[in-house]
């Protein structure tokens, strides 16, 4: 046998060898980047290390992660919500005011409510603008950017209003302390912010993995046409999942206003296109089909863990847009390399196959 006869690779092996490459670089590729960005950052920035730092990202985390979560439903039909941030604020304005018992004037209009009142009714409210913004995508036919996008615009123009500008401050009850409260785990403070966080996590894998609703989400995102064909009710889905979309949303500017102490327009500032940008580099398509939810928990953690690895090495904060604006374009790349649409990059793939 002659020896380029003994290095020559069939080609299907080849094919087989690329694809296994591409299915663990999807599968394993963002763990992967979180693990060494942690590392890295364990070693050459000793802050990093300390107990309050590790639980300042968990708290930053859970906040964005709540909203991903949402924003990994709507994604996986094939659509993308925009509403997301102005949601945030929405839900944490309107809670802080029934709170407080302030009007937009700054008076007083009641001695206000229980939080625990003025979260469900501000859960509500988030659960049924998404519900509308579903209702009037499925039946007018209308792009759910364009819809979201007016959306956005709604909302932080009514939190801006009922406002003026300026944050509506609170005072903690034992629910809303509960709720932003702090446990210790050995020499570690977990925030309840993050349990609460991943709590909802288990409980949308359960959804998406274990049940119709989620079998029919990630049809509708594979192919509509044939989710449709196959009896999916693909409009009653998609409403539902816009309205999953806000009351995750609203859960977050809750706990964000709880945190703060304060319902302000400014409260959700940036959250949708870091959400988006998780979910992405988290592995799921943003044409939708394809993904999961734990990938977009590590997608928020990768975002979260450069953020404060700036402040740790000591790059200027105004560098922070440009490194964000930078992470969303990588997003959008990997799910294009995801795809297989960049030739060169198609391993173990022919020319033209």
């Amino acid at each position: 046998m002659s020896d380029t006869a003994a290095v020559n690779v069939p080609p299907r092996a080849a094919n087989r060898t690329g694809n296994l490459v591409r299915r663990v670089l999807v599968a394993m590729g963002p763990l992967i980047v979180l693990l060494v960005m942690v590392i890295f950052l364990w070693i050459t920035a000793p802050a990093f290390r300390s107990p309050t730092s590790l639980m300042l990202i968990g708290l930053e985390a859970a906040a964005i992660g709540i909203v991903a979560a949402g924003q990994t439903f709507v994604i996986l039909t094939g659509g993308i919500d925009l509403s997301v941030e102005a949601m945030v604020s929405f839900s944490g304005v309107v809670a802080a005011i029934l709170i407080a018992g302030t009007s937009e004037a700054g008076g007083q209009i009641a001695h206000g409510i229980p939080a625990a009142a003025a979260i469900l009714i501000a859960l509500s409210a988030g659960a049924g603008v998404g519900l509308f913004q579903g209702l009037i995508i499925t039946a007018f036919n209308m792009n759910p950017f364009i819809v979201t996008l007016g959306f956005r615009s709604i909302l932080l123009g009514v939190s801006l209003v009922w406002t003026r500008g300026a944050g509506i401050n609170i005072q903690k009850d034992s629910l809303l302390s509960f709720l932003t409260a702090s446990f210790e785990v050995g020499s570690l403070k977990v925030p309840m912010p993050l349990v609460i966080a991943i709590i909802i996590y288990a409980i949308v894998w359960v959804i998406l993995r274990h049940t119709k609703f989620g079998r029919y989400t990630y049809a509708i995102g594979g192919n509509e046409t044939a989710a449709k064909l196959s009896g999916i009710n693909v409009n009653l889905t998609k409403i539902f999942i816009y309205g999953i979309s806000g009351l995750l949303a609203s859960i977050s500017g809750v706990l964000v206003m709880g945190r703060l102490q304060s319902g302000a327009y400014q409260n959700g500032t940036n959250m949708t296109l870091i959400s988006v940008a998780a979910v992405v580099i988290g592995g799921t398509a943003l044409s939708g089909g394809t993904g999961g939810i734990w990938g977009t928990l590590v997608g928020v953690f990768i975002i979260r863990v450069v953020d404060a690895g700036l402040v740790y090495l000591n790059v200027p904060s105004n560098a922070k847009e440009i490194v964000i604006g930078a992470i969303i374009v990588l997003a959008v790349g990997l799910d294009v390399i995801r795809r297989g649409e960049v030739k060169w990059l198609r391993f173990g793939r022919r020319a033209g196959t």
